[in-house]
């Protein structure tokens, strides 16, 4: 979890080394309910669920927010350690 000052706002994050799955969605709203509940306080803004999964050679940064997803494809380079 995170704390982002400029968005005034708690961020839950997942990482996943699998393809996004429907109940991922279900269970990151679950601690976003949490997180409102128990440290969220009036003057904070609505908090972010950021669930990272991996399909095939790409990263999906998936925003959660309670209307839906929003995924963001990024494709993974290749790194060669000597």
């Amino acid at each position: 979890m995170l704390f982002n000052y400029k968005l005034n706002c708690f961020i839950v994050v997942e990482l996943k080394l699998r393809s996004l799955k429907k109940e991922d969605k279900a269970q990151i709203e679950f601690y976003m309910n949490l997180v409102d509940e128990k440290l969220k306080d009036s003057h904070h803004n609505k908090t972010i669920g950021i669930i990272i999964t991996k399909e095939s050679n790409e990263l999906v940064i998936n925003f959660v927010r309670r209307e839906g997803i929003i995924p963001l494809y990024y494709k993974l380079k290749k790194t060669v350690y000597n």
